[in-house]
């Protein structure tokens, strides 16, 4: 705990007062390296005060999670990075003193509103936090400021990020004036100015706090997203956000049938999305399939529907021949050294390409063909038989010897399998996937933006599952495996009746009182299976069954689905593994088309 005193003793904004930078992410690293320095020439207090302000400054902002704005910016082996919990009690009263003091407004709002989090009392905390965001903000607009260098304008992500929490803290405590109109009025400034620079992106984040909160002429907004949409020199999976964006403002409005057209709007980039595909295959289908879902909502647009019916049936009919396996080769004994060089030192957007590709699901044959050769390498264990017990004690799988009858084998021969498995996903963790995560996240501020272009683009995901999915692989991606797990697992079924249907293969079964119902995981690997491998490879198909499904594994769908999964368990091996195991599957079809999503997420 540091007092009031002992910041008193340091020079707190010395390490920032030549900076430009309103950011906290940038600051952090200016206090991290001016404690460093501290601890060369023996300041202790100086150690100690910069040392918490670049914890503070590096605490995982996320302002569109309104119930917890703030997390960890990393967890590792079940540990975390500072949360403002932590800082609760007599550290947040000392820092409450220290907030006036501070003249980089960046830094201001980021203490005020943690301590504003910690004791919703201190109404004053709240007033300083919103001012100081809104002057950040605004200094940013007038050239005088900066954000760090990816990220420049006032209507850039780190702009609206300040915006929003702004305005989440000012509906929180009531729309206090003064400040209450200048913020309005800053929101409003920042949406001209984003439409003056044609900027599309920032007109978007920004018109989305907009209307969130009742910012700000709906009309203007409406008709300026619909004139972004209908540019050509717009993204299509942008224009699907800015005609969506169009339809919330004229809802807004009360203008329901301009909602409705723009709605049409919207599901038509799913269209051109299919078209730039070359109308074939899984994208276009996928596509495809998410403009026609769209439609569903929408009136008179049955015959257009059905000419799409006719269009997914075109883009399906070369889905089986699409799927194709990347492999990486390496030496196994330098598995983190090929991690960090893998996705080190370059771009988010090619550094997240190579983490999907750091592994790949091993050939079934060669698996069995090793189990093989161990049993027979080893006979008198492997004639003996198995039991797995859950942590209660309960038995949930049993295998005889290897050497009985065939049906016995076949089942201690998938056993040896797993076991076998179990060893190479550890390695992979701990070599590669865990080196590489923690690398990006040392790198990359990730955010639930960052990775929402690679799951809109995706095949296996629906458009109305992309926010959940997104969700999962940010906190994945954050360390929060407990989330992550609990998100993603359930949604493997679901990714799987999805490009089934692309496919043209019905995932479903009429029941004996005519209802249809959608086969879970297990049968849909039985009964699907000859499908699922066209599509996706025997390797892929044999690894979901080995990590999510068989008795005798991990049956993280199990596990998850009936709440037999601890907490302790979502940061085991087999859990990160699978998080990183469906971020793989999500990219797999993105391969051959990564240039584009390089573009999505590096174009600033």
């Amino acid at each position: 705990m540091i007092s009031a005193e002992e910041f008193a003793t340091v020079d707190v904004e010395a390490p920032i007062r030549d900076s430009k930078n309103v950011d906290c992410w940038s600051l952090a690293s200016l206090y991290q390296a001016a404690a460093s320095q501290a601890e060369e020439r023996g300041d202790e207090s100086a150690v100690r005060v910069f040392t918490l302000l670049s914890s503070i400054a590096n605490i995982h902002f996320k302002p569109e999670d309104r119930s917890e704005p703030y997390g960890p910016q990393a967890v590792f082996d079940g540990k975390r990075t500072i949360i403002p919990a932590d800082l609760r009690g007599e550290q947040s009263a000392a820092i409450t003193d220290l907030v006036p003091t501070i003249r980089n407004p960046g830094l201001r709002a980021r203490l005020a509103d943690i301590v504003w989090c910690n004791d919703r009392k201190l109404a004053a905390m709240a007033e300083q936090a919103v001012t100081a965001y809104s002057e950040a903000v605004q200094l940013v607009l007038d050239e005088e400021a900066e954000f760090f260098a990816e990220d420049r304008t006032a209507s850039s992500n780190g702009g609206c990020d300040m915006l929003r929490r702004a305005c989440q803290i000012a509906h929180a405590t009531g729309w206090k004036e003064p400040q209450a109109s200048e913020l309005k009025a800053l929101v409003s400034t920042v949406i001209r100015d984003a439409i003056d620079r044609e900027d599309h992106r920032g007109f978007f984040n920004t018109g989305e706090i907009a209307l969130e909160f009742g910012i700000g002429d709906c009309t203007m907004i409406a008709t300026s997203a619909e004139r972004f949409a209908g540019s050509t020199s717009v993204d299509p999976h942008w224009s699907h956000d800015l005609w969506e964006l169009a339809a919330q403002a004229h809802r807004n409005s009360g203008n329901f049938n301009d909602r409705d057209r723009c709605l049409v709007g919207a599901a038509e980039t799913f269209v051109s999305i299919a078209d730039a595909a070359g109308g074939k295959g899984m994208l276009a289908a996928s596509a495809v399939m998410d403009a026609i879902q769209a439609l569903r909502r929408l009136p008179n647009t049955h015959q257009r529907r059905g000419e799409l019916e006719e269009k997914l049936r075109n883009a399906q009919s070369s889905v089986r021949d699409e799927m194709g396996v990347i492999s990486t080769q390496f030496d196994l004994t330098e598995h983190v050294k090929h991690a960090r060089q893998s996705v080190g030192g370059i771009t988010l957007a090619q550094a997240l390409g190579q983490f999907a590709d750091l592994a790949q699901s091993p050939d079934p044959d060669e698996l069995r063909d090793e189990a093989r050769r161990i049993a027979e390498q080893n006979p008198l264990s492997s004639m003996m038989p198995s039991t797995l017990v859950d942590e209660d004690g309960k038995v949930i799988s049993k295998s005889q010897g290897f050497f009985g009858d065939d049906d016995d084998r076949d089942f201690a021969l998938r056993h040896l399998i797993v076991r076998n498995e179990d060893l190479r996903r550890q390695t992979d963790v701990q070599g590669l996937i865990e080196p590489a995560r923690q690398l990006i996240l040392s790198e990359h501020p990730i955010e639930h933006r960052d990775l929402r272009p690679i799951v809109e683009m995706t095949p296996f995901v629906p458009a109305d599952r992309a926010d959940l999915v997104t969700t999962g692989l940010t906190r994945f991606f954050g360390g929060d495996l407990f989330s992550a797990v609990h998100v993603l697992v359930p949604q493997l079924e679901h990714s799987l009746r999805h490009i089934l249907k692309q496919a043209g293969v019905e995932p479903s079964a009429i029941q004996s009182n005519m209802t249809q119902q959608s086969r879970t995981l297990s049968v849909m690997l039985t009964k699907e299976r000859e499908p699922l491998e066209r599509l996706l490879g025997a390797a892929i198909v044999f690894e979901i069954e080995n990590l999510f499904d068989f008795e005798g594994g991990p049956a993280l769908r199990h596990q998850v689905a009936h709440g037999l999964i601890s907490a302790a368990q979502c940061y085991s091996t087999d859990s990160i593994y699978a998080c990183w195991f469906m971020y793989r599957l999500y990219c797999l079809p993105l391969f051959p088309h990564w240039s584009h999503v390089v573009r999505r997420l590096d174009t600033p």
